[in-house]
């Protein structure tokens, strides 16, 4: 076994079966197996996604007592995982042709990549912007949450520039100071020395908190775009004040509090 790949669904089984179609639609030269960890999902999701993929040797669904959030799910499948390769996929991704072969090349290529990153695209297939750069406390409440709405226009899209890393060229390869956790393939062994994701976050911010860790360890953050996936990004936290924007807020405090310590 080469590669793991692990999703982890809650309550959305329809996007977990079109990625995970997507994977053995396009893997062709990597012996690998899917992990798809259900969060307990009140929709059946579970019983679903087994029945879906009961035939298929080198996919297994398990199911959690309760939902643990985005990080401790994926923890938990590593502990199941058998390859020293790891891809952290989120369920609304598509995986297009050759992106994981050529994931997978660069990653062992070079011994400083410590986390390596698809280009991400919108449905439409344009530029997703998906490495980004560790704003100040302040500059990422103005940039990334609803209070973009009460300054300057023009401060919030020169904010965005720098995180978004928008200045570079999306068709090269990035060192970025994180990426998003919707494509993530890390070797086992990286993932497990700095701790895995952390139980610091029940959603949100634990990827950025890998990377952090990571480039601690004198690794690299890459974003490779030879690799391309369809992600269907929501943002729900971002475009407006609801549930989903508190919990986004919480770990970003947790992030930058570490920051500021230094507890990683």
């Amino acid at each position: 076994m080469e590669l793991s790949i692990i999703v982890v669904n809650y309550n959305n089984y329809n996007l977990t079966e079109n990625c995970v179609k997507s994977v053995l639609r396009t893997v062709k030269d990597i012996k690998f197996e899917i992990i798809v960890i259900d969060n307990n999902s009140p929709n059946n999701s579970f019983h679903i996604l087994s029945e879906k993929f009961r035939n298929c040797n080198n996919v297994r669904i398990i199911k959690n007592s309760n939902n643990e959030g985005f990080g401790l799910a994926n923890n938990k499948a590593v502990e199941a995982s058998k390859a020293n390769v790891l891809l952290f996929l989120n369920p609304d991704i598509e995986v297009l042709e050759g992106a994981i072969s050529n994931l997978y090349k660069r990653l062992l290529s070079d011994e400083k990549i410590g986390i390596i990153g698809a280009k991400l695209l919108n449905k439409d297939l344009t530029l997703q912007y998906s490495c980004r750069k560790v704003l100040k406390l302040g500059e990422f409440l103005i940039a990334r949450t609803p209070l973009k709405k009460i300054v300057s226009k023009a401060y919030v899209n020169k904010l965005e520039d720098r995180y978004l890393l928008k200045y570079l060229n999306h068709d090269e390869e990035i060192e970025a100071d994180w990426i998003m956790g919707s494509c993530m393939m890390i070797n086992k062994n990286v993932f497990l020395s700095v701790g895995g994701f952390s139980k610091d976050y029940f959603m949100y911010f634990e990827d950025v908190d890998l990377c952090y860790k990571v480039r601690k360890l004198g690794k690299i953050i890459l974003y490779y775009p030879e690799a391309k996936m369809i992600h269907l990004h929501n943002q729900e936290s971002v475009k407006k004040i609801n549930k989903l924007t508190l919990i986004h807020l919480k770990s970003m405090f947790t992030f930058y509090r570490k920051l500021k310590a230094n507890r990683f």
